[in-house]
């Protein structure tokens, strides 16, 4: 605006003061003003510039929508238009009512009120962002009577299903019905009306469960959702003026530390997800939502501070600074984690570090290799914690099989020595686990490590092929090999075939006794049959005992395995090799 009306443009610097809205918060959770722990700031790509809020004007002058908003509350403030859709289109399709169950049809009280106290003490530790007591005040209003309640039934449904999922209900069999009624209400509420807090919730839970349970696409589709309904309901700002949001309802009285954790939670759900499975996470402009303070009975806040580390991992705010790897894995390092879920997620984070070293430069310095070792037993150890208390969280078997991936390409006497201690973790899942995918991944671990086993043979055998020639030349006979007698020029030395897969017959072989050939003071190359014999019995390495578990070992014959293609690939651990793209 200085450019283009031709003013000098300058900033006067004025002595900042404390945040109201920090003091306002400290109060509220009982710690003096004076005491107040400093307001949290958004990570620095994070902050508003004023080139992102150019471009957030830009979006409102793109707008015939938010023009004619902006139009009617110039001429009048308080009795401009309220709506949103200023003849979007002609409104002549018939609206119809979304089928869905009640949750009072699927759960009593009581079940509903067990699975939510399961629910907050398990998921709400690390994803704090439904208030406890506010919840089960409007279950119970909502079972008691027929007035309407704030809470709406998918939320009330997704909060009940995680708890089911995560907990010894004795419900399992009414699971996949009500999270399908909570779908079918959740997507009706949040297309068909102007979106809430609530909505963006049901839909982060929904993330949540799909992300234990689903294939990785519905996650990440959940995930870009919940992210553009933060973005309708301007939960990105802290006191949005914007004429792109919708107006705020009776979600206004919302506590704002609630706005800030749904917030900072969908968003690094959703940023997770995308990293995770190759794909591009929603980035909202114009952020100026505060990081919500630490809070006694979760662990949000801290889970939080992890993903403020996990920034640097996002291709577009990545650079090529010397070091700057190393930097983030002393981050990973110095960072204490809260619980043994968060452990599991500063492990998966060094692993994506590890795969952008290795991209960056394949020949990775052995003291990078044992620190990220490292990480990976931390990780091992907190899945085999959560496996012996049956906690399904999804990190618990995706953190072993990504260890042997790793120690695996790492290929060095450290991380190889580490394998076995993976390989049993692993197991340990896959039984206290008993599904389909963990078989799966049980079973891709372990053929990867019989095709690693037969490629170090095949490299035994061919350094054991060119010594022996030396042996015989070179090297001094020893007392019994003095005493066998040597050919004589009636019977000369056999003339032995070359390398089974490159011999070519250029002259005619000459045909003897074997029996008439008297030994040669060193052990024979093998004939061409029977090296043949000794690859096949020796290639694939031990069978399994399992017949169910027996890899097509043709596909081993290619050793030649690509883990630069593996592990470069930014796609889910349990898909990119199973037979059936379970996860």
């Amino acid at each position: 605006m200085c450019t283009q009306f031709e003013y000098q443009c300058y900033f006067e610097k004025h002595p900042r003061k404390r945040s109201k809205l920090v003091e306002a918060d400290a109060v509220e959770n009982g710690i003096s003003p004076t005491k107040a722990a400093p307001r949290p700031t958004p990570p620095r790509e994070e902050r508003p510039s004023l080139e992102d809020m150019s471009k957030v004007r830009s979006m409102e002058a793109n707008s015939g929508l938010v023009f004619t908003k902006q139009l009617g509350m110039r001429l009048d403030a308080s009795a401009g238009p309220k709506l949103f859709t200023f003849g979007w289109n002609l409104a002549n399709g018939s609206k119809t009512e979304p089928i869905e169950r009640p949750v009072t049809d699927y759960l009593t009280l009581d079940q509903i009120l067990g699975a939510a106290k399961t629910y907050f003490r398990s998921i709400h530790k690390m994803y704090g962002m439904v208030e406890q007591d506010w919840f089960l005040d409007e279950v119970r209003l909502r079972y008691s009577s027929q007035a309407a309640v704030q809470c709406p039934d998918h939320l009330m449904a997704n909060v009940a299903g995680l708890g089911i999922l995560f907990g010894p209900s004795g419900l399992e069999s009414i699971l996949p019905g009500l999270i399908e009624s909570a779908r079918l209400a959740l997507e009706s509420t949040s297309t068909m009306q102007p979106p809430t807090i609530w909505d963006v919730q049901s839909f982060t839970l929904r993330t949540i469960y799909l992300r234990a349970t689903g294939h990785p696409h519905a996650c990440w589709l959940a995930s870009s959702v919940a992210m553009h309904l933060i973005e309708s309901c301007g939960l990105h700002q802290e006191l949005s003026n914007s004429a792109l949001y919708l107006p705020r309802g009776n979600e206004a009285k919302i506590d704002p530390c609630t706005q800030r954790r749904t917030f900072w939670l969908t968003r690094m759900l959703n940023t997770w997800v995308s990293f995770e499975y190759g794909r591009t996470r929603v980035a909202l402009r114009g952020i100026t939502c505060q990081l919500p303070l630490y809070r006694d009975g979760d662990w949000t806040r801290e889970y939080l501070d992890l993903y403020g580390i996990s920034i640097s991992l996002d291709p577009e705010c990545t650079s090529d600074k010397p070091g700057q790897w190393e930097d983030f894995l002393s981050q990973l390092e110095r960072y204490e984690s809260a619980h043994e879920c968060i452990e599991l997620s500063r492990t998966n984070l060094g692993f994506a570090a590890y795969r952008r070293i290795r991209l960056a430069n394949p020949n990775v310095p052995n003291n990078i290799i044992n620190r990220i070792i490292n990480l990976g037993l931390a990780g091992l150890k907190a899945a085999a914690s959560l496996a012996h208390e049956g906690f399904p969280w999804w990190h618990v078997g995706n953190i072993p099989f990504l260890c042997i991936c790793i120690f695996l390409a790492m290929d060095t006497r450290e991380s190889l020595s580490q394998i076995s201690t993976a390989m049993r973790t692993l197991e340990l899942v896959a039984s206290r686990f008993d599904t389909r995918a963990m078989k799966e991944a049980l079973k891709t671990a372990r053929f990867l490590v019989r095709l690693s086993k037969r490629k170090k043979e095949e490299d035994s055998d061919i350094l054991g092929q060119s010594l022996r020639k030396d042996i015989v030349d070179s090297e001094p006979l020893s007392e019994t090999e003095r005493k066998v007698p040597k050919p004589t020029a009636t019977h000369p030395p056999a003339q032995h075939p070359a390398h089974p897969l490159s011999q070519t017959q250029t002259q005619p072989q000459t045909h003897q006794q074997p029996e008439a050939q008297p030994p040669l003071p060193q052990v024979p190359l093998p004939d061409a049959n029977e090296w043949l014999y000794n690859m096949s019995v020796l290639g694939p390495g031990p069978q399994s005992t399992s017949s169910g578990e027996d890899w097509n070992m043709e596909y081993l014959n290619n050793s030649d395995y690509n883990w630069n293609f593996f592990l470069q690939q930014d796609i889910p651990a349990f898909e990119g090799l199973a037979p059936d793209g379970m996860m």
